[in-house]
Parts: C-alpha cells; structure tokens; sequence
C-alpha cells in the first residue's frame, strides 16, 4: 500500500536516479498520440506553464506533492512538446488514388527488395496534379529490370500513386501515421521504362556522397555472396535487408531471429569492444604512454569516431541510434572518469531521440529496443554474471546466462510483437539459445572485422567466414519454423493494454525492493487485455475490391488475392497466417452480392438496378455506387467517399460502421487538417 512513508521512499529513487523527470516526459508524449483528436497549442501551453508554476512553489519540499507537481508539469511538457513537433509538418497528404500517369522527381533514397527495387522520390511533379495537391515525397515499388539509377539522379516514369493507408484493423499499425512523419504523402508501384532527365551531381553535399557509398556497399555485400546469405549479410552490415527473399525472412520470423539482423545493442557493443581493445594494444608498446590512464581515454575517443561512421553507414535506424547513443554516454564516463548507470542512460537516450522526434515513441523498432535493454539492465544488476573461465563448468554456466538473459528480453518484448505484429515465436528462446554462440564467436566478430579490412579493400575475407554463420543461423531457422505451431498469430492488443504493461514492466525494472513487484499487476492486466478485443463481422477496403466476412468458422476471404498486403493483416490480425480464399461464402449474382453474417443480411449491390431489392430483404447496405439510397430503414454504407478500410461490428442485432479514420482519430495524419494553428 502506498503511504506516505512509501509515498516518499519511491519519490526518492525515482529523483535519485533521474528517472521521474524523462518518463513522465515521454508518458506525456504518449498521452497526446493517445487522443482522439488534435489538441489546440495554447491552451496546452498554458497549461504547462500552471503546472510549472504549481511544481516551483514545492520544489524545495520533499513532500508527495513535489512528486505530484514536478509529475504533472512535466507530462504536460511532454504532451505540449508532441502537438507542436506535429504542427511545424507541413506537407500534402494525396487525398485520392490515382491512375498510373507521368510522375518526375529526384531519386533521394534506393533500396534493394526481394522483388525489384524501392525507391523515394523528392520534389515530385505529378501529371494532373496542381502544386497544392502534390506529395513532397513519394515512395515507388519498382519490378523487373530497371536502369542504372543513382540517388540524387532526376527520372520521369509512369506510376500509380495511393494515400499511405490507415489501420487495417482496430488498434493495428498506422501506416499513414508512420509516412507522415517521414515527410511521404504517397505510396505507389512504378512501371518501365524510366528516363533519367539528369544525373546526380557528385557535389551535392556530403549526405548525397555518403548515401550513394552506402548503397554501393549494399550492392557489393550482396555481389560477394549468394542469396539469401549476401542479403542477410548487408542487414548485418549496413541495415538494408528488404532483399532478403520472403520465404526466408518468414523462417526467421517464425524462429524469432529477425532481431539477428536489426542493428541493436550486440552490434555497437561488438564493434566498440574490438575498437576500444585494439586501440590499447596498438598503444600498449608506446614507451611512456601505453600503460597510463590517458591512453584509454584515446582508445574511448577513437572507438566513439568508429561508432559514429558505423551509425552513419547502417542508416540511423532506431535501435542502432539508441545503441550508439548509449555506447556513447558509456565513452565520455570512460572519457571523463565518471561512472556510468545503465538504466539512466537508457532513459537519458530515450529522452534525447523523442526530444528529436515525438513520433519514435511509436515505431516497432523504438519500443522493443528500449523494453529489451530496460529488462536486460535489470536483471544483469540483480545477477552477477559469470566469471570468464575456460572450463565445461564455465561454458555451461555462461550458456544458461545466456539462455535466461533470452528468456527475459523475450518475455519483456512478446506483448509489444503481438500488439505490432500480431505473432508470437513459441520456440523463440530456444533457437536464440541453439545460435547464441555462433552469433557472439562468429557472426558479430565478422562484422567488425568487415569494417576494419573495409580500408584496406580486403573486405570480402571477412563476408566469405561471415557465411558460414549465416548458414547456420538460417539453418536454426528453417528447423525451428519447421515445428508445429511455431509462430501462433494473435489480434494486437489495444493500446491501452500495451501502455498499462509497458509502464507496469517499467515498475518493476526501475525500482527497488519490495515495491517494485506491485509492477506485475498492470503488467497482467495488460496482456489481459487481449480478452477484451472485439474484430469486426465484415472487412472491406475502399471501393470494395478486397472484402472478408467472418464465418462459424473463422474468418473468409471473398473477394480479393489472399496474397496483398491488406488481406494479409486482417489474416494475421484475425489469427491467422492467410485467410482462406472462397467465393462461395457469400451469394452472387451479375447485379451485386449478399452475405449471412451472424444471422444478418448484409447486401454488396454493384448497380444501381439491384439497389430496390437489396433496400426490401436486407439489413444494411455496402456500397461502391456513388448516390447510393434506400428509402426504407436499410442502412446504407457508401465505399465511395471513404479511403481504408471499413468493419463492420454486429452486436446485439444492430450493425456498427467503423472505418481507419475512425480508428485513427481526427489527426493530421489521417486527413483532418491542423487545428493546432
């Protein structure tokens, strides 16, 4: 229970250890992602300033309200801080789709995917559109064969453009949230042939140099070795992986190694440690200089130089910039002659990336990097790690380290990849634990010895030991996916349920004693919450061209390919790897469809002479036809005006329309313009 004596004693080690101030800083991020709707700034800022005013009054106090104010003021901060990082983006949002048609702009971005090429187009020029109604940027799927592109070259090609699209289910990823962040107001596929108006110039800054270094490295790594190795090989090495074949990348998905590839944590330790220890002993023999003190705070600024051009060449994803970020803070203590606390260097990290960007609060790859570290760090300073011998007693206790050190990061990390990607790896500890050794002696190693022959132009020694590794990793891989029920699908939890366990794992990993343990309760009840997740009866895109209904058993697929993007998140959202394909759950004829679901008929008229009868025999009406009607109480829902996707929720007899929007709020990102300025 929490009295004042208890009260006191959590105000102590939270502002001990300084992390009161960054967490509520970021629950107040959270909070303003959570709304429904689009706060006003000023009253915001107002708000904040009360509150501060509020928390300078008890500052000098060590009393419960100190915590309460200093509490308040700063999760306003932090919701402030998020509206008006949102406010300063300004740019369209396509609000159609549109036919393939002459699209112009300047390549800034390649990628190399298991189907072709992707690429992002700035300062685009769309065929029909006025200047208003132009995406700054847009992204293109490219198939087959395609000319000899640069980034910074200047192409013309034909391309069919789409507004990023919202969730495909309650509670699942934003996509038009994560694109708008990015500064992308389309999506789309482009079509041969492309002409290149000019090329890039070579000097056009150092970003434009760097980034072409990077994807020629990319190109190179996936030269030297075979597929799939060679693509597995440039994530490990420069994070670009979207060519890894799809069969394979679901074989490690199902095994739980995907996290293999990401830049994380394991690689900048790898990196920094060979860094950091071949710098000493390169110094070591310095009569007079190798043996002092100031000599490995010379090993900690060549090792931060050697980090920051790793950072750089992996494409500053997330975890790899919370990595550095705390490698970082690790080097300047080492620099400095300070001590370092991991946990407050997590959180201080946490804190400087959504100081930057609000929006990272949201990404996958931010929120399992942070909880997996978070768990890690506690549990290591409750244990004490083995000491390195070179024994069978040793090795055993070391692998048993290892395996629970899995263990933890797993059971921190599955509520938040059931709520982001609706699976679940059963036998994901265990193939961690079979390839632990094989990343740690051989895989990791290879990496950074790839970077330090990488001058010397002997690089490809490393790739071709790097195989091997690989080879075993895919191995696991294949085997493990190939167990029963390997990879279990699940509906994503509400983001309530994900906020309540995040914060109760946060309790129980950043406090001390016996409190600590009253984290487990939220955490509980968040993976609980999964309980309380109510799918839609009925699933259909805009202008109906994929639709799925539920069934006694389970959910079908009745028009539509299986095979698409969004027939494959209803699948997986609903439980499922693929929804099955069949036409005949529902009944057709040349004028429209109807369907039986949950005892209610439910009419998909394609003309309007259908219309009569569909409004006579049916309880609700969904549509493509743009002035659809019906002039009995038949309710009619209209495709036709609506983008994303659109569900159907029987309950109690009545039917509930809901569509992304509804799901996104009234947002920025979701087409509703900035009331914030």
């Amino acid at each position: 229970m929490l009295n004042r004596k208890n009260t006191l004693t959590l105000w102590r080690e939270a502002t001990a250890g300084l992390l009161l101030m960054p967490l509520a800083f970021i629950a107040g991020i959270a909070f303003y992602f959570a709304l429904p709707a689009e706060p006003p700034l000023m009253p915001l800022a107002f708000a904040a300033a009360l509150l501060g005013v509020w928390w300078w009054r008890w500052r000098r106090r060590a009393h419960p309200a100190q915590a309460a104010a200093l509490g308040a003021f700063l999760l306003a901060l932090g919701l402030f801080w998020a509206a008006f990082y949102t406010a300063q983006i300004r740019h369209t949002m396509l609000e159609r789709a549109t036919s393939p048609r002459p699209v112009t702009g300047i390549i800034e971005t390649i990628e190399i995917t298991a189907k072709g090429h992707r690429i992002t187009l700035a300062q685009v020029t769309v065929a029909g559109l006025t200047p208003d109604e132009t995406p700054k940027r847009v992204r293109l799927a490219l198939r087959g064969q395609i000319p000899d592109l640069q980034l910074g070259d200047k192409v013309r090609l034909n391309a069919g453009l789409l507004p990023p699209m919202g969730p495909a289910l309650p509670h699942s990823f934003d996509f038009a949230r994560y694109f708008f962040f990015r500064d992308i107001g389309a999506v789309g596929y482009g079509l041969n042939p492309i002409t290149i108006l000019a090329k890039g110039r070579e000097g056009e800054g150092w970003r434009a140099m760097w980034a072409r270094w990077r994807h020629t490295l990319t190109t190179e790594i996936m030269a030297t070795l075979p597929l799939p190795h060679g693509a597995v090989a440039a994530g490990l090495i420069t994070g670009e992986d979207s060519a890894i074949p799809q069969a394979t990348f679901d074989q490690l998905r199902a095994a739980n190694l995907v996290h293999i590839i990401a830049i994380s944590g394991t690689h900048m330790v790898m990196i920094a440690a060979i860094l950091f220890v071949g710098a000493r002993l390169i110094m070591l023999p310095i009569p007079g200089f190798g043996q002092r003190p100031r000599a490995k705070q010379v090993a900690a600024v060549v090792t931060l130089i050697g980090l920051t051009g790793y950072l750089l060449i992996t494409g500053l994803m997330l975890s790899a910039i919370r990595a550095y970020v705390m490698m970082a803070l690790i080097l300047f203590a080492v620099l400095f002659d300070r001590e370092v606390i991991p946990m407050r260097s997590l959180v201080l990290t946490a804190l400087f990336m959504l100081l930057y960007d609000p929006s990272d609060l949201l990404e996958p790859g931010f929120q399992l990097s942070f909880v997996a570290t978070m768990a890690i760090i506690a549990y290591l300073e409750s244990r004490k790690a083995p000491p390195l011998r070179f024994s069978p007693g040793a090795f055993a206790t070391y692998l048993v380290w290892m395996v629970m050190v899995s263990v933890v990061a797993e059971g921190a990390t599955a509520p938040l990849v059931i709520h982001h990607f609706n699976n679940l790896a059963l036998y994901g500890v265990f193939a961690n634990a079979l390839l632990s050794p094989v990343v740690a002696a051989l895989i990791m190693p290879m990496v950074a010895l790839y970077f330090l022959l990488l001058p010397l132009g002997v690089e490809a020694f490393a790739l071709k030991i790097m195989y091997y590794g690989i080879e075993a990793m895919l191995r696991v891989a294949e085997f493990i996916s190939g167990l029963p029920h390997a990879l279990t699908f699940l509906p994503s939890l509400p983001g309530w349920g994900a906020a309540l366990f995040v914060a109760g794992l946060i309790w129980l990993c950043m406090l001390s004693g016996r409190l600590r343990w009253a984290g487990i309760m939220p955490m509980v009840l968040g993976v609980a919450s999964l309980l309380t997740v109510h799918l839609p009866d009925v699933m259909a895109t805009a202008e109906l061209k994929q639709i799925a209904i539920r069934k006694e058993d389970g959910y079908v697929l009745v028009r539509g390919r299986a095979q698409s993007l969004i027939p494959e998140l209803w699948a997986n959202g609903t439980g499922s790897a693929k929804l099955p394909y069949n036409p005949k759950a529902w009944g057709c004829d040349r004028h429209g469809c109807v369907a039986e679901v949950a005892g209610m008929r439910i009419a998909f008229p394609e003309y309007y002479e259908a219309l009569a009868e569909d409004c006579a025999m049916s309880r609700f009406i969904l549509t493509r036809l743009k002035d659809a009607r019906c002039d009995s109480a038949t309710r009619v829902f209209n495709s036709y005006y609506t983008q994303g996707v659109v569900g159907l929720f029987i309950e109690n007899g009545r039917i509930r329309a809901e569509t992304s929007r509804d799901w996104q709020g009234r947002r920025p990102w979701s087409g509703e313009k900035h009331n914030a300025r």
